[in-house]
């Protein structure tokens, strides 16, 4: 049964709503659900929002086929991934498709192809469980590479980011709109060093510099009560480097936010204090 009362019922009165690609389903009362898309598709993938943190059980499923096929047009594309175990992003994609992907994004995360076969961000690779926006400069039909089973490969999940390792007082709640800003080199940086972007004085996103290009997510404002203050379309984010207590702001070339985006910076520098009195 794949209907998304059977799916979610273990979930009962916790989660409200289930959101897809183009769709919605929500539930009015408990067991009541409403929408276009009230049924679960192998290949799509899904939002699930929740009154608060919760364990999805799935009794009496069949595993979907690793091989099955995705039917993906030019631009975004939010699909599943088939497969219990993880694999690179590189490694995950058919030679003949990948340089047609520009880059994914998925909860939290995201990777982008800056060069043929060269992948940057917090999260490039597939993992069970985990749903991806996959972007695409070229309609094709896709089956992955099988992905890894074994329990070493649980390993690669721990290359994104949790937000419980965000310093106290700088955390935020994830939300349904995001974009990713892709930072090359910030002046002064240290290894360690978080990199804060913020709408206002609202944290929007964090991540810790390791020395390479990386991925700043910036939460948008999806209209839940979680997100009030957060970044609209057409506002731009600014950021901030972390180090200690101490808050160092920067500036540099900033594109406006716009939903499931991916973004590149070249360069941020710090920020040229001005006297708050003189």
């Amino acid at each position: 049964d794949a209907s998304i009362e059977s799916i979610m019922s273990s979930l009962g009165e916790n989660v409200s709503g289930v959101i897809t690609e183009g769709g919605a389903c929500s539930q009015i009362s408990l067991g009541v659900w409403v929408g276009s898309q009230c049924s679960i598709e192998p290949t799509r993938g899904y939002w699930i929002i929740l009154e608060s943190n919760a364990v999805l059980s799935v009794f009496d499923a069949v595993p979907t086929d690793s091989g099955i096929t995705y039917n993906l047009y030019s631009g975004a594309n939010l699909i599943s991934f088939p497969s219990d175990g993880s694999i690179g992003v590189s490694e995950g994609l058919p030679d003949d498709i990948e340089g047609f992907v520009v880059g994914l994004i998925t909860e939290g995360g995201a990777c982008s192809q800056i060069e043929p076969g060269t992948w940057v961000g917090s999260h490039c690779y597939f993992h069970g469980t985990h749903g991806y926006w996959i972007f695409l400069d070229e309609a094709v039909s896709l089956s992955f590479i099988n992905g890894c089973d074994e329990p070493e490969c649980a390993s690669l999940s721990r290359n994104s980011q949790n937000l419980s390792t965000i310093p106290d007082g700088y955390d935020y709640r994830q939300s349904t709109t995001q974009a990713f800003y892709f930072i090359e080199s910030i002046e002064n940086i240290e290894i360690g060093d978080w990199i804060l972007s913020f709408n206002g004085d609202e944290v929007i996103g964090a991540r810790q510099w390791q020395g390479t290009i990386i991925d700043v997510p910036a939460m948008g404002d999806d209209g839940s009560d979680y997100t009030k203050g957060y970044i609209d379309t057409g506002e731009v984010p600014s950021f901030k480097i972390l180090r200690g207590d101490e808050l160092i702001n920067l500036e540099g070339d900033i594109p406006t936010w716009e939903n499931n985006q991916l973004y590149i910076v070249s360069s941020l520098t710090e920020a040229i204090p001005l006297p708050e009195s003189f």
